[in-house]
């Protein structure tokens, strides 16, 4: 994974999660401020309809103004300047306070101010009238109704205070699942990064190791052309067979090479193609011109089956020469001798597909999805016989997406495979 892309993972990442944590805060702010106003509206509403009943029970008025006061979140006192029943009292809240939902419990307290002292107090379960008390009431004076000389009551709800330790805990729910996804996050990335770093290692381990090989490659190369001109090898049929061993093994080696450091610049970003005006069927002829005198290749039938009309494209002649060299090389591995090999051409529209078309053994499904991974080669079991290091299919698809073309594979156990791509036209 390139560095553009590691940052651009992080500062999603993050974003996403800072949505998340920020959307989280808000919606639960917005449902606290909800439910805190909708409890008040509706405890301030019931409360009226109390102090009235009870004016009507004494045959007063109620003070003028505002004589409600909310002193803390559940705690709420009612001026009344008159005599308070605590029997008719009780039993107005009760009715009240029963027939709203979200009420399960209350405190209420009626205070003399004239004596400065809580002359009655009581504790009402809504839904289980039975239940043993649990709670004293602890109402608070109110100074302001003091200095009237009135008497008030006071009405305190236990189960807010219940209520927002739930809503707390709800909220430190959330945050610790916050927490564990930024923690999360943190070691998704640093495991990114640590196998990015093992990536980077690996190829240049790889990078290196290949370029020691080059040098006593080349000189191999020269040693066995040298060889070969001299006349005591010319003469002698078992030092030239020996000297052309010598040569096949090379170019097989140099290849393997070849690719292995063609994938380390591809995985690096150092890789440039060389664009040019390309024949292809031109192109394909060099290629089986250049394996007839390859090892596995003699005898075997090769069919043009040249269809297409538009057959230039613009692209690398080395990189595609190796594509289609890959394919055949496929086509040869997995199919018998005696099978021919189909190369076909078509034009499809602004592009032009080329097909290799073996009749061997064939992949199974299950494989064919993961055939272009990088080392990815088809399991054998203990079968040792085709060669190679499963970088082949991925070095072909690397390039043909960097020549805005694809590649796809049709393929049937028993009966063969077909790799078919494409690339645009030139115009």
């Amino acid at each position: 994974m390139r560095n553009s892309n590691i940052r651009l993972v992080i500062v999603l990442g993050a974003i996403a999660i800072l949505s998340i944590i920020a959307m989280q805060s808000y919606w639960l702010s917005q449902q606290r401020s909800h439910e805190s106003q909708s409890f008040h509206q509706t405890t301030m509403i019931a409360l009226r309809k109390v102090a009235q009943k009870l004016a009507d029970f004494n045959n007063s008025t109620l003070p003028q103004g505002e004589f409600i006061k909310r002193l803390t979140p559940n705690y709420y006192i009612i001026n009344f300047n008159d005599k308070i029943d605590a029997m008719a009292l009780e039993h107005f809240l009760l009715e009240e306070f029963s027939s709203v939902n979200g009420y399960s419990e209350f405190e209420y307290g009626i205070y003399d101010c004239t004596n400065d002292e809580i002359v009655y107090g009581n504790h009402c379960n809504l839904i289980d009238p039975d239940k043993p008390v649990t709670t004293d009431a602890k109402l608070l004076k109110y100074e302001e109704f003091k200095s009237y000389g009135s008497t008030y009551f006071g009405v305190k709800f236990p189960s807010r205070d219940e209520n927002l330790t739930a809503s707390s805990s709800l909220t430190w729910t959330l945050a610790l699942i916050a927490a564990l996804t930024v923690a999360f996050f943190a070691y998704a990335m640093w495991v990114i990064l640590s196998q990015r770093r093992y990536s980077e290692m690996q190829r240049d381990f790889i990078n290196n190791m290949t370029h020691e090989f080059k040098t006593p490659l080349t000189s191999i190369q020269l040693s066995s052309d040298f060889l070969s001109k001299q006349h005591v090898i010319q003469d002698d049929a078992r030092l030239s067979r020996y000297t052309e061993l010598i040569r096949s093994q090379y170019q097989r080696l140099n290849t393997q090479v070849e690719k292995l450091l063609n994938i380390a610049r591809l995985e690096s970003g150092e890789f440039k193609l060389k664009p040019e005006k390309i024949n292809m069927h031109t192109l394909i002829d060099e290629v089986l011109d250049s394996k007839a005198a390859e090892a596995g290749i003699e005898g075997r039938v090769f069919n043009r089956i040249y269809q297409a009309k538009h057959i230039e494209v613009e692209g690398d002649r080395t990189h595609l020469g190796n594509v289609i060299n890959n394919l055949i090389d496929n086509a040869v591995k997995y199919s018998p001798a005696d099978k021919p090999i189909d190369i076909i051409t078509e034009d499809e529209g602004h592009h032009l597909s080329i097909s290799i078309v073996d009749r061997g053994i064939g992949i199974a499904p299950a494989h064919q999805k993961h055939l272009f991974n990088k080392f990815y080669r088809v399991p054998s079991g203990n079968v040792h016989d085709i060669k190679g290091f499963g970088l082949g299919l991925h070095y072909v698809k690397k390039i043909l997406q960097m020549h805005k073309g694809n590649i796809m594979v049709e393929s049937a156990l028993g009966k063969g495979s077909r790799f078919s791509f494409n690339l645009p036209i030139k115009a």
